[in-house]
């Protein structure tokens, strides 16, 4: 059995994901995906779906349920006439926020620490989470900064959008990710709360611990964590004036 989606043959040879590739090709990150693909390089024979993971019950899936596609794209150079390479990770856009807040007036960065299981460790990280199928950024960041923090973002017009999403892992990954900046005042007796508390989204058997970072002592941190959105969030926010209280502290303007 095979669909054919904006003229590209959508296809498996494993009998279960074949049952299920109507809903699959109705999912709107695959849509995108099939959308956002360059036909004036690539020639397009088809795609294969090797493997699924649904964010729903998959004996009952839904296409706005989709999580992760393993797949691989059948597909020729039209410059060189060669293969392409064409394993794909498809995980649909991501937003994170470069959070700060301000405590009796000292400023922390807030970070997120959780098992990654891809790396196999803990993780110091900027508050982060998939797109939902509405595709709407500023909506699903506010949802992750509560779920992640606690805090509740007072209105999407509060939250700075940090130039154009980044592609972390384009070799391997559709990922793009929507970055922005939120800076809020909290009390002391807050503070003592979410330093004990555990948070995360239950279903999704998240285990989150915050982390504060004085922010002149965040530069440093940001050596040594390794988080490519944090750090293409410091240096959007940097660029854009937001951050000239860490300039003044420093004393220098650009990280780089």
């Amino acid at each position: 059995m095979s669909v054919i989606i904006n003229g590209v043959n959508i296809f498996s040879n494993n009998a279960e994901i074949q049952k299920q590739l109507p809903i699959i090709v109705n999912a709107p990150k695959l849509i995108d995906y099939i959308s956002n693909l360059d036909r004036f390089i690539l020639d397009v024979s088809g795609l294969r779906i090797d493997g699924v993971k649904w964010f729903c019950n998959p004996n009952a899936p839904e296409s706005s349920k989709l999580g992760f596609l393993y797949m691989e794209l059948l597909a020729k150079d039209r410059r060189t006439g060669k293969d392409v390479p064409g394993v794909v990770f498809l995980r649909g856009c991501a937003v994170a926020v470069y959070l700060r807040i301000i405590v009796d007036g000292r400023k922390y960065v807030v970070l997120t620490r959780q098992m990654r299981t891809p790396i196999g460790k803990l993780v110091d990280e900027i508050p982060a989470g998939m797109m939902d199928a509405n595709l709407c950024f500023g909506g699903v960041a506010m949802k992750e900064i509560y779920e992640e923090t606690g805090l509740v973002a007072p209105s999407i017009d509060k939250l700075v959008p940090l130039g154009s999403p980044v592609i972390p892992s384009a070799g391997g990954c559709d990922e793009e990710i929507q970055l922005f900046f939120w800076e809020t005042k909290v009390d002391a007796e807050l503070l003592e709360e979410m330093k004990r508390k555990i948070y995360g989204e239950p279903n999704e058997n998240e285990t989150i611990q915050l982390i504060f970072v004085p922010v002149e002592e965040y530069e440093a941190k940001l050596l040594t964590m390794g988080d490519v959105k944090a750090i293409c969030a410091h240096q959007f926010a940097q660029q854009m004036g937001l951050l000239d209280d860490i300039c003044v502290k420093l004393g220098k303007c650009h990280w780089w």
